[in-house]
């Protein structure tokens, strides 16, 4: 009977290994079924979380689109659910965000970058503003990647920011105003000087001369070449005067008064003036900078820049007024430069009293063109 025992031992082996796999098998579904619990487990929590959090809340997909909201994002921007599944976020966003927003969601997709954080400005349904603490990182679900981004409320604090940075700036842009005031009262008087003193005083002179003229003969020449330097000097005095006294500037404006320089200046430089807004009059003081800005560009183009052509563009923004002075002349190193000569020194100042930004690029032989930005009263919105 050595083979029917053998035959049981085997049987008995084969029987023991099933039931180590029936064991193992069920231990592997035990641990399944408990990974499952707890994966499920987890999904009810991150819901509750997501959907009981105090702060805003959202799911995006790769494609960019909203999946899920919370309630406390929707109280934020005040849309309902419906309204916002399957949009962008940028669809709600200030139009000055946007583009910053694209190009951060797009490079989270489509590079290693985790994560990312900053502050914008949303718009709510009714059109007032929600600025938002923004936080994304991406998440793996069933495969798949997601943007979770949470938006804190921080539009109360970015007022009171907002508020003392226009007291702020209002502060700044008075002691500007008194400044630049002061200094333009100071050359109407050195021009009335000018005018109604040595250049009456010019007038008489070349006048009596031309008494002189008449009762020592045979000087001809000598008084007609004096006459000559008086009448220059006249001219010189009166030139002057009106530069520093635009009045031009006072009866018709920034644009008329720009159109004027523009045309003086015409002769081996080519001017092109061009203007985008001004419907209405600015403020004396800001007009009166943004002048003083242009002409003495204009000046370093004629006497620098060995120039044959020039653009002036200057527009008016919501906030402020942008310059543009463009040349095709010989160009400069400005680091060599160091903000010195060529007058940019005096413009950096009057720039930077007047809370302005002035932006420079130039090669050697490619040219010039300085952006100059001089911002209104600052209003407290977004800019």
């Amino acid at each position: 009977m050595p083979e029917e025992s053998t035959r049981n031992k085997l049987l008995l082996d084969e029987i023991a290994v099933l039931k180590k796999q029936i064991e193992l098998t069920a231990s592997l579904q035990e641990q399944k079924d408990r990974l499952e619990e707890a994966y499920q487990l987890s999904q009810q929590r991150f819901r509750k979380i997501f959907e009981q959090s105090l702060v805003g809340n959202k799911i995006i997909d790769d494609q960019l689109h909203i999946v899920k909201v919370n309630a406390a994002f929707l109280r934020i921007i005040g849309y309902s659910e419906n309204e916002m599944l399957g949009r962008r976020i940028t669809d709600f966003s200030h139009p000055d965000f946007v583009a910053h927003w694209k190009a951060l969601q797009d490079e989270i997709w489509t590079t290693d970058m985790p994560s990312f954080h900053f502050e914008a400005c949303l718009i709510r349904k009714n059109g007032e503003e929600a600025w938002v603490s923004i936080a994304t990182i991406l998440i793996e679900d069933n495969n798949s990647k997601l943007g979770y981004t949470i938006l804190e409320d921080i539009t109360k604090q970015k007022r009171e920011q907002l508020k003392s940075l226009a007291l702020e700036q209002e502060h700044r842009q008075q002691i500007a105003e008194t400044i630049l005031n002061t200094q333009e009262e100071e050359r109407r008087r050195v021009a009335e000087r000018l005018h109604n003193g040595l250049g009456q005083v010019l007038f008489a002179a070349k006048l009596s001369l031309g008494h002189v003229a008449v009762t020592m003969p045979g000087n001809d020449k000598t008084l007609l070449y004096t006459k000559k330097l008086l009448s220059d000097c006249i001219q010189e005095c009166r030139r002057i005067s009106h530069d520093l006294t635009p009045v031009l500037l006072e009866e018709f404006g920034l644009k008329k008064t720009v159109e004027d320089v523009c045309g003086q200046l015409s002769g081996d430089v080519s001017f092109e003036c061009k203007f985008k807004g001004f419907t209405n009059r600015a403020e004396r003081f800001l007009e009166i900078s943004v002048y003083r800005i242009v002409q003495e560009l204009m000046m370093n183009v004629v006497k620098h820049a060995k120039a044959s052509q020039a653009s002036v563009h200057i527009s008016e923004e919501r906030t402020g007024i942008q310059i543009r002075v463009t040349d095709n002349g010989k160009g400069f190193d400005e680091l060599t430069l160091n903000g010195k000569g060529f007058g940019l020194h005096t413009i950096r100042s009057t720039v930077n009293l007047l809370t302005g930004t002035i932006k420079i690029i130039s090669a050697a032989g490619k040219g010039t063109t300085i952006y100059i930005t001089i911002p209104k009263r600052f209003d407290g919105k977004v800019a």
